[in-house]
């Protein structure tokens, strides 16, 4: 909130912000790849992408050179990931992510008009929403619904999608226009909502069937009954409604000119085939398979969701296969993309990769914190990736599957030079810490008992710090000892080890799952440390976003240097990384707020920038490794990954919202708690809300808008493209 406050004030004491309005940073990054990095003698092809764990592909053309290249949305961190077609293989292109809207849930392309260009369906406000492809020389996409309608029995209504599905959008009938199968909002049952529209930029969704396929699943597991006429829908059964989550997949597996279903469920790890024996107009589903594909079945925790693409070099389309469960602590981490490829021969599917894409990036499992510390004091700094834990295996409680996840710590050591870094694995288990099961190890180093030599202190998920003496760190079997000094902050401790006051003595300065500091100052001499517990808000540090979570898993690291003295860089939950300066000398006062880390476009660009967010969880590490006088940043977030961000000269970027200095239109009363009238002599074509992060919240265009469900604060109104003007809610 005080963040909020500070904006609210910004803005309004200003009159007016025209376009081009800049500000300052005193750092600034560029996405980079030209660290290379090295993992059982192979250098990696895109090391940086940042990980995957549960992700969904679809194609579109992203450079607009004709050909289809690959879009993915990794579910654990609402990460878009783009990847151009170069020949046989696949390019990273993280820039093409930047031009799309702000999605989250599930995302799924698809043309609906027909216009060569694939459009966007995501999950909106309990519903779906639409995004228009009007890209010509550029990716570009406009906002066409914020939900979706359907005619159900006697009127038109939002059609319920679940953010937990990944539903089917495509021509179900072969009548030429793309229709939508989904749950029942209990569960159980697949709607058919037919698209009877004939204009193809519009909608017209009408309930064909309450049970296409003639199918239903059981309320508490993937149990598929076939012939089923749904009667239990209207109160001919009774029982527990079934839990929502599942996805779904349409192809003509059997070659009959019908379109099976592949479907997956939450909590269970096979995909079910079922095959159509109807017709195109009545799906019948009369035979399933629930150990697809043959020969080596998806087993994949949880909720496997599907998606066929056509990639480079191959005749046939692969079937890719990924998690989609929603909950963080539950999907399989590594080896979670399965490729599938279509042997002519053999007319099926080919289990070939258990790791697409993800064989060429740094993923450390679930949960990757980045550490940089010169480990062999060559004077160069090495990289430690942790991480939560990584997926170990699964066990049936009351039938309900119960994961068991294992930390760890990757050691990458810096293999290169001091002008060109080169990170080469050399240890994926650094100091053999896995076998104990604890969960979110996060590492810091010095010498913590006295004898001259590095050890390393881990924070731990309960909150407390484990010591792993030096011995065992050079043999993997020295000792460990658990609540070090009896210190513990809550949850998910993540300790970093520096001289905040400058005496001389590294303190430890200390995040956790409440998103503040703790800070432990040394008064120790002679090497024996002496922590002193100080306070748990250093700085008046807090990293939570009320309107995302009650948490916001602060993870600090501290930066120095003579321009700019003490600095902080925090990552946080929502996936930004915080700054703050104006530290030394105020170590008992409130740090000022440096805001939100943003990454230029690239090298090149001056005057353009976006907000750095990783995904959930973000962790950063910052230090100079590639020579020059700027600290360059390593990120890595929940999918266990980690992107690197160049230093650059600081520069004066553009600000992504836009304000005229002028405007025929007036919306009152603003304040307002909650009906606001936009009053204007033009007419009021389109109008958008924003959130002040830049996220569409719903668009309408008649001229008064009910904003009583959004919370209080500051938002943005864009009218007819044109005009912007900020909007406060405020029910006090």
């Amino acid at each position: 909130m005080r963040r909020l406050l500070c904006l609210f004030l910004l803005l309004f004491s200003v009159t007016t912000l025209t376009h081009g309005q800049a500000y300052s940073e005193d750092f600034s990054f560029f996405r980079s790849g030209q660290i290379a990095v090295i993992t059982h003698n192979d250098t990696l092809a895109y090391p940086w992408a940042g990980g995957i764990n549960a992700i969904h592909f679809s194609e579109i053309d992203l450079d607009m050179d004709g050909t289809p290249d690959l879009f993915g949305f990794e579910k654990h961190g609402n990460r878009i990931l783009t990847f151009l077609r170069r020949g046989e293989h696949y390019e990273y292109a993280p820039e093409y992510a930047k031009l799309f809207p702000e999605l989250h849930d599930w995302v799924i392309l698809r043309d609906y008009n027909f216009d060569g260009k694939p459009d966007i369906f995501t999950y909106g406000l309990a519903g779906i929403r639409v995004f228009r492809n009007t890209s010509t020389s550029t990716l570009d996409f406009q906002l066409v619904t914020d939900q979706l309608q359907a005619y159900y029995y006697n009127g038109y209504v939002n059609i319920f999608a679940s953010p937990d599905d990944y539903l089917i959008v495509e021509d179900i009938d072969n009548d030429g226009h793309l229709d939508i199968l989904n749950f029942w909002v209990l569960g159980k049952y697949v709607h058919h909502l037919r698209n009877l529209s004939n204009d193809p930029e519009l909608f017209d969704f009408h309930l064909e069937s309450e049970c296409w396929g003639h199918f239903e699943e059981a309320a508490d597991n993937n149990t598929i009954t076939l012939f089923s006429d749904c009667n239990s829908k209207n109160g001919v059964e009774e029982g527990p409604v079934r839990h929502t989550g599942s996805s779904m997949m349409l192809h003509d597996f059997d070659h009959n000119g019908l379109k099976d279903a592949l479907i997956g469920d939450v909590d269970s790890p096979n995909l079910i085939l079922l095959y159509n024996h109807g017709t195109a107009q009545d799906a019948r589903m009369t035979a399933q398979d629930t150990a697809f594909p043959p020969g080596n079945p998806v087993r994949l925790f949880s909720m496997p969701a599907p998606s066929l693409i056509q990639l480079p070099g191959h005749d046939s389309p692969a079937l890719l296969v990924s998690p989609s469960d929603p909950s963080l602590n539950k999907s399989q981490d590594l080896n979670s993309v399965w490729r599938y490829d279509y042997d002519t021969v053999l007319q099926q599917y080919v289990l070939s990769n258990t790791a697409f894409l993800q064989e060429e990036m740094l993923d450390a499992g679930s949960g990757c914190r980045p550490v940089l510390y010169d480990w062999n004091n060559d004077g160069r700094m090495d990289l430690f990736l942790a991480n939560y834990g990584s997926f170990d295996s699964v066990a049936f409680v009351n039938g309900f599957p119960v994961p068991y996840f294992s930390s760890s710590i990757q050691y990458y050591e810096n293999a290169g030079t001091v002008s060109q870094p080169v990170f080469q694995l050399q240890n994926e288990d650094f100091g053999n810490l896995k076998q104990l099961g604890y969960r979110a190890l996060h590492p810091t180093f010095g010498d913590f008992d006295g004898d001259g030599l590095v050890d390393m202190l881990c924070g731990l998920e309960d909150g407390t710090l484990l010591l792993v003496h030096h011995d065992r760190l050079v043999s993997d079997s020295g000792r460990v000892v658990p609540n070090f000094m009896d210190i513990d902050v809550g949850k998910y401790s993540t300790p970093t080890f520096f001289d905040l006051d400058q005496d001389g003595r590294n303190d430890l300065i200390i995040g956790n799952q409440r998103g503040l500091l703790s800070f432990y100052r040394n008064n120790g001499i002679c090497g024996i440390l002496n922590f002193e517990h100080i306070t748990d808000s250093l700085g008046g540090v807090d990293v939570r976003d009320p309107e995302q979570s009650y948490f916001g898993y602060s993870v600090p690291c501290f930066y120095r240097d003579s321009l700019h003295g003490t600095a902080l860089f925090c990552g946080s939950e929502k996936g930004n990384i915080f700054y703050y300066k104006d530290i030394d000398d105020n170590l008992y006062g409130i740090f000022a707020d440096g805001g939100i880390i943003w990454e230029s476009e690239d090298a090149s660009c001056h005057y353009c920038a976006s907000q750095l967010r990783e995904g959930r969880r973000a962790g950063a590490a910052i230090a100079r490794l590639d020579g020059d006088a700027y600290p360059d940043l390593i990120v890595g977030n929940y999918a266990g990954g980690v992107a690197y961000l160049q230093g650059r000269t600081p520069v004066m970027h553009h600000s992504a919202v836009s304000y005229p200095t002028s405007t025929p239109f007036r919306a009152f009363p603003n304040p307002t708690s909650g009906i606001l009238t936009i009053e204007s002599d033009i007419p009021v074509e389109n109008a958008v809300f924003y959130d002040i992060t830049g996220r569409i919240l719903f668009q309408s265009n008649g001229n008064i808008f009910n904003i009583s469900a959004l919370p209080d604060g500051l938002y943005i109104l864009e009218i007819n493209r044109n005009t912007r003007m900020k909007i406060l809610k405020s029910t006090r």
